[in-house]
This record gives structure tokens, sequence and C-alpha cells, in this order.
């Protein structure tokens, strides 16, 4: 059971990537599978009727013969089309791709903008499992869970009764891949997963994994779970369960719905907060590793918290969106140094409780609890700012990546492509001609304030060598890095790279 291409193309993942279709005719062409790989020998390991997803960095550095050769294998493995991302390795489709699917006539996507792969291949797989369940699952565990949601006695004894059902653990995991949930029942446990995505009215929850090894068996109750699981998650946006007061409270800061100063007050008055008697609010949002259950998350948060030393039980805790959301009371003053270290505290004491990582990201404190649906969104955007440029634990304040917001968020993104184009561009398409380090070694300098002997070290340079790199740099882009305004345009522009395409010089572009 396969699909059409223009059936895929019209799955939500493909239509976030702004996919422009540069040739063939998806009407006629069938879909088996959606795969993605930067592999560059890939023709030989695809069985045909594939989907190929590439952002092309295992074609970075190849000479035109090679990109056609790579065009030729994949259509000599059957491959129904290829998929490319552009901005990463590729500013745009090269000439000698764009030949070879017309010669032979292989169908050619381009991603304009980025969205990961494993949410397109998890859509593909969705759109499938969904024909079959609309077929009719017939599974005799159906009752059993159904029975559960009926009788209300909530997820986790639901992802329990799956458990027993499956004879292996199970969990839920919302759409940025946060475990939301995990069954206490388990007789096994793997790496091999099998995976249903669970969907409701307002779209795609988030996916269910058992975690065993995959059989006819389990993949019907993975499709019977999964129903059952979108039902119970409707049953809690509706009139007979109902969050907690904490996480409804910060619900609705996050959808805006509590805004005024007024409402804030008498919500979290009715939390058992004192008054605030003029002290300012921290608002926080939390990452913690993708295994780590929220609840689990929420609980190891708000013990962090409280133990402070200052034994003040204002603390709000709840999760929105795979984030663990908190608002806590400061002191009198907000004075940023001390927010900072209070914060790292905490978090130190959060990742002492938990696996994994822990990332915190704070907005600048709140005197206006009016203020405080707003600073809870920016919160949450500070953390995924932090994870596009690379981090993925410690403490970010939201001055820390005030370029980055003003980047991404101020600029439109053709005028930043075209920004970056002009500033960097060069030494990007030197580096995957000739394989060499010459946008990680201007990163490093610029990192490095211009000390060449800094800068010798972190690459592992000789220093003559470093000199070498930077009159081949300033001649590339016929600038002079003494000059103040020219390091600064390459500083945003390498800071635009960044944030556009998500990857860090300092790996090593050029090879």
């Amino acid at each position: 059971m396969g699909a059409s291409l223009a059936e895929v193309l019209s799955l939500p993942s493909f239509r976030a990537a702004g996919t422009e279709v540069v040739h063939g005719d998806v009407g006629r062409v069938q879909v088996r599978w959606v795969h993605s790989s930067e592999v560059f020998e890939m023709g030989s390991l695809l069985a045909g009727g594939e989907v190929l997803l590439t952002s092309g960095l295992g074609l970075h550095g190849r000479t035109a013969e090679h990109l056609g050769a790579y065009v030729d294998q994949l259509a000599d493995a059957g491959v129904a089309a290829i998929g490319l991302e552009v901005g990463r390795t590729f500013f745009t489709v090269p000439d000698s791709i764009l030949e070879a699917v017309r010669r032979r006539d292989v169908p050619l996507l381009v991603f304009h903008r980025v969205v990961p792969f494993e949410r397109m291949v998890e859509d593909f797989h969705e759109l499938l499992v969904r024909r079959k369940v609309e077929a009719g699952t017939g599974d005799a565990g159906w009752r059993a869970l159904t029975q559960t949601v009926i009788e209300g006695r909530g997820l986790r004894a639901l992802l329990d009764e799956t458990s027993r059902l499956a004879g292996c653990a199970v969990e839920l995991r919302d759409p940025d891949g946060q475990t939301v949930e995990r069954s206490r029942i388990a007789s096994v446990s793997g790496d091999a997963a099998v995976q249903v995505q669970v969907r409701g009215e307002a779209g795609v929850h988030g996916t269910l994994r058992l975690l065993g090894a995959e059989t006819s068996h389990r993949v019907r109750v993975a499709e019977a779970a999964g129903i059952a699981v979108a039902l119970e998650l409707g049953r809690g946006a509706g009139g007979g369960h109902r969050p907690g007061p904490q996480q409804s409270l910060v619900a609705d800061l996050v959808a805006g719905v509590v805004v005024s100063r007024a409402d804030v007050l008498h919500r979290l008055g009715d939390l058992g907060w004192p008054p605030l008697e003029g002290r300012h609010l921290v608002v926080a949002a939390i990452e913690v590793d993708a295994a780590v259950p929220l609840t689990d998350a929420v609980a190891a948060t708000e013990r962090a918290l409280v133990d402070d030393g200052r034994g003040d039980p204002a603390v709000l805790v709840g999760t929105s969106g795979g984030h663990v959301v908190v608002v806590h009371r400061g002191g009198r003053r907000a004075v940023p140094a001390q927010v900072r270290d209070d914060l790292t505290a905490a978090a130190e004491r959060l990742a002492a409780q938990l696996p994994g990582r822990v990332l915190l990201g704070a907005t600048t404190p709140v005197a206006d609890p009016g203020d405080l649906s707003a600073a809870v969104g920016r919160a949450r955007q500070v953390v995924r700012t932090a994870r596009r440029y690379g981090r993925r634990t410690g403490v970010v304040m939201e001055r820390d990546v005030a370029p980055h917001r003003l980047v991404t968020r101020a600029v439109d993104p053709q005028v930043l492509s075209d920004f970056v184009r002009e500033q960097i561009g060069p030494l990007i398409d030197h580096d995957r001609e000739h394989r060499s380090e010459l946008l990680r070694t201007l990163d490093a300098y610029l990192a490095c304030s211009l000390s060449k002997a800094r800068t010798a070290d972190l690459l592992g340079l000789r220093r003559q060598s470093l000199y070498d790199r930077l009159a081949r740099i300033e001649r590339l882009l016929g600038v002079s890095l003494d000059e103040a305004d020219h390091r600064t345009g390459l500083g945003l522009a390498l800071l635009g790279w960044r944030m556009r395409t998500g990857l860090d010089p300092q790996v090593g572009f050029g090879g």
C-alpha cells in the first residue's frame, strides 16, 4: 500500500517545508516509502519507490560529474523522487543535478524551509497507518483500550494497558520528540520501536512508541492504541477531565487567555501565592532529555526551585509543547547577575535529579504580572533559539540570544539569505569545492576577539598556517579583517548562516 507523490506533497510537513516541484509529474508517481540519507552511495541501498530526502551534506565537494552520477544511481534504483533542501550545502540546485533529473525524468523536489526530515517520514507513515485503520483494525484488545478511556483512568493507565497487550514498554512523545508519559509496565524494552502518530481534531498530538521489535501483532496494537490515546487526549480537552490548577494557568498564559494584571493576581492567589509586595517574577522554560517524561521533569523542577534556601513556596510549574514552564518570585531588585546565579544553581539541582541534559532559558525578570503571558512565550523562544545555535545544556538568558532573535525575526528570510550569500558565500563555495576550513577559521578568529594565538590554538594550527588562511579569506571576500565594519558584517552573516542551517562552523564544514 503506497500513495501518490501528490498525496505526499499534501502532508503537513511537506507543505511546511515550502516544497517546490522543480521537475516531474507528481500525479503519476507512486511512493512506497519516504527515506532520508546523506550517504553519497545511496542508490545501492534503495529498494525502489522511495522519496529520498537530503540536505546535500553528502554531496558537498563533489564535481559536476559526481552529482550527475549520484542522480543516475538513484534513478537506476527506481527512486520515486529526490527531495533537496537548499540553504545548507547549496543555495540553489546545482546545474548538473538539474540536467540529470531531466535526462532521467526523476521528479525533483526543493525544500525552501527547514523541516526535520524525520517529521516527513512520520507523516508518510501515519498516512499509511490511517488507511489501514480506516479499513478496520479488528484488534481483540480494542475493547480493553476503549474501556480504559471510558472509565477515565488516565493516560498512564492507557499506556499500561497498551503495554500489557503489546508485551513491551510504551511511551508517548509530543511532536517535538519529548516524552510526555511512559507506561509503568514493561516486559520488553529495546532500541527497536513500532511508532504511530496520534492525531486529533487540532492536528498531531505526538507519536506513540511501542519499544519492542516490530511484529504484526504489535503493529495492530499500535494502530488501535493510537486511536485510543487520541480519544483520551481529546477527552482531557473536554468537560470530563481537567488539568490541575497550576497546569491550567500555564496553559492559559501560553495561549494568551489570561493577560491582565488583575486576572493573573487572582489566579495566583487561588494557588496560594502570598501578595507580590513589589517583587519581580522570574520566567523560564526548561528543556530536558527527550527520554524523561514531562511529569517527572515537573516534579523535579518544583523540588529544585523550592529548595533554594529561601523557603519561598511561590513557584508555578507546568508544561507546554515539550517545555517545562516556570514562574517564581525573585527578590525586590532584579539584579541580572544574581538572577543568573540563582537560575544556574536551580538548573544544577535539577540536573542532579534527572538523567541527560537540562537546558534552561529565561527572560528578563517581569515586574508587572500582566506581562507574564508574553514573558512565557519569550522564555520558550529563548530555549528554541539556544538549541538552534548549538546550546544543549546550562542557562541562557534572553539577553544572550538577542542578536540571534534580531537576525531571525526582524529580517525577511530572503533578505537574510542574500546577505549571507553576499558576505560569506565565496567562503562556503571555496570550502565545498576544496574541502577547506576557511569558514571555520573566520568563525574562530572572530570568536577569539582577533587573537591569533588563541585562534591558532583553538584550530590546532601553526601560527604561519593561520596567517595564510586569514590572508586567503581577505582575498576571497575582498575585505580587511582589521576593519570593524567588515568584521561586523561577517559576524552577522555567520550568525545568520548558523540560525538558517542549524550547522556550527566549528564542527568543520569543509571536511
